[in-house]
């Protein structure tokens, strides 16, 4: 069940390979890469800052220590990071959100045994 103290910090990246099977390499595709828990809202604000001053994205493992950040607080409340290095420049985002619903996965349903065959006659 979800209660209202259910706040969490995302950090949603691109993940473009720049993968051909595509209609063009310049598609960027979204994806969730973490989310952080936090007990309220002040507490999410504060992981998305965090998040948004130390995080680096998991496909830019390049990265050398000594890049560059920006980070942009856009009038929804999201933080948009820009990093820049000697040769990459990536961005990320990360979000506070709260949860409002939750499905849990259903169970995988075992199927039936298969019934022995019969012969002719029952035999």
């Amino acid at each position: 069940m979800v209660s209202d103290g259910d706040w969490y910090a995302l950090v949603e990246e691109d993940r473009n390979n720049g993968s051909t099977s595509d209609f063009s390499p310049d598609v960027h595709r979204w994806q969730l890469a973490k989310e952080r828990q936090a007990t309220d809202r002040e507490a999410a604000d504060a992981l998305a800052e965090e998040l948004a001053r130390t995080y680096l994205p998991q496909s830019r493992s390049h990265i050398g220590a000594g890049h560059g950040r920006r980070i942009y607080r856009l009038p929804d409340g999201t933080l948009l990071v820009r990093i820049t290095d000697r040769s990459t420049r990536v961005h990320f985002r990360v979000t506070v959100a709260a949860l409002v619903a939750e499905v849990p996965e259903a169970a995988k349903v075992p199927e039936p045994a298969p019934q022995p065959k019969r012969r002719l006659f029952g035999r």
